[in-house]
C-alpha cells in the first residue's frame, strides 16, 4: 500500500524509486524527512491551486534540494543550493530526461532559497518554494 497524505503520494517510477533511494542514502533522517515533507507540502499546494505538475519531476525537485549540503555532494565553491541542482542534474541525465525538465528542476533547487522569484516561474520550480509559506504563486492570479 502507498503511503498517501490527502491523496497525495509518491509517483511510483523507476526514477522516484532510485530518487528516493539515492537521498536516503545520502541524507540525515532530519534531511531525508524534510525532503519528504517539501514534496507532500509542494504537491498539495499545486492542488489547492488546480496546478499542472509534473508529480515526477517535482519529486525530484524537492527531494534534492538540500542534497548540496551534504559532505559527498558539497562543492566546497559553490553555494550549496547550485550543489544539490548540480547533483540533481547529473542524477536526472541518467534517466534521459530532456534538457527542458532538467532545467526546471536546476533552477526550483538553485533558487529555493531565493524568495520572491520562483513563485513566478513553472509549478515544478514555484512548488519546491511552497513550503516556505512565501506567498501566492504568481502566475496563478
Amino acid at each position: 500500500m502507498k503511503f498517501s497524505i490527502n491523496g497525495i503520494t509518491i509517483p511510483d517510477t523507476a526514477m522516484t524509486r532510485d530518487a528516493t533511494t539515492f537521498v536516503r542514502d545520502t541524507e540525515s533522517d532530519l534531511l531525508f524527512h524534510h525532503s519528504s515533507r517539501v514534496y507532500y507540502w509542494g504537491a498539495l499546494a499545486g492542488r489547492r491551486l488546480d496546478l499542472k505538475v509534473d508529480a515526477e519531476l517535482l519529486y525530484v525537485g524537492c527531494m534534492f534540494h538540500d542534497v548540496g549540503l551534504t559532505h559527498e555532494h558539497c562543492s566546497c565553491d559553490k553555494r550549496f543550493e547550485v550543489d544539490g541542482a548540480n547533483a540533481a542534474r547529473d542524477f536526472l541525465q541518467q534517466y534521459g530526461v530532456e534538457q527542458a525538465d532538467i532545467d526546471k528542476v536546476w533552477t526550483a533547487i538553485a533558487l529555493h532559497t531565493t524568495p520572491g522569484i520562483p513563485q513566478f516561474m513553472a509549478p515544478e520550480i514555484a512548488l519546491v518554494t511552497a513550503w516556505r509559506g512565501n506567498g501566492c504563486i504568481g502566475h496563478q492570479l
